[in-house]
């Protein structure tokens, strides 16, 4: 038997950092529309009431996770930068494009920017997909030293990537000559 004096009980702040990412893998997977608060409460391990409690709406819980992600993309780049300090732009933006291989290697974040995006008809939704993205884009820019076109190609590479990743364009980059190119791997 536990002692119930033992177990710490956890935060509200705690629970809902648990719901986000549970929220993430779930929106990710299914969509804002196919998404369910009752999957995302049994994988945070938590009522769905509580959810809804924590969060308001499943619009809101959607939101707040695709603002976790850009969140933790934009953390994730800092990290790299301040392990390879100096550089030109171009140096800076390419240990960027190392750091995102991470994500896409664990699609699962760059999955649910991809719904954000295709759930856009939403006004919310698109407001915070655009949000999120000029946060990122300024980011890239101040922190690289990099022009708006070095940005703008670095973007467009890294959507090609997420992509690729998506949809496992690594399954036939072994074969198929699409695949490494969307992978940005060499096509000889």
């Amino acid at each position: 038997m536990v002692d119930a004096q033992k177990v710490k009980r956890r935060t509200a702040d705690e629970r809902r950092k648990e719901v986000i990412q549970a929220a993430i893998v779930e929106f990710a997977t299914y969509g804002f529309h196919g998404g369910s608060t009752e999957r995302i409460a049994d994988a945070a391990g938590i009522s769905q009431p509580y959810v809804l409690r924590l969060f308001g709406t499943k619009k809101a819980l959607f939101l707040a996770a695709l603002d976790r992600v850009s969140i933790d993309i934009i953390d994730a780049w800092s990290q790299a930068l301040a392990r390879h300090p100096g550089g030109t732009s171009d140096e800076r933006l390419d240990v960027l494009r190392e750091t995102y291989r991470v994500f896409v290697e664990d699609v699962v974040q760059l999955r649910l920017v991809l719904q954000g995006f295709s759930s856009s008809e939403d006004r919310d939704v698109r407001v915070q997909s655009q949000e999120c993205l000029g946060r990122m884009f300024a980011w890239t820019r101040e922190a690289t030293g990099a022009d708006a076109e070095q940005v703008r190609l670095f973007f467009a590479q890294g959507m090609t990537l997420m992509v690729a990743a998506s949809i496992r364009a690594w399954e036939r980059a072994g074969s198929e000559e699409w695949a490494r190119a969307m992978l940005m791997m060499p096509l000889d």
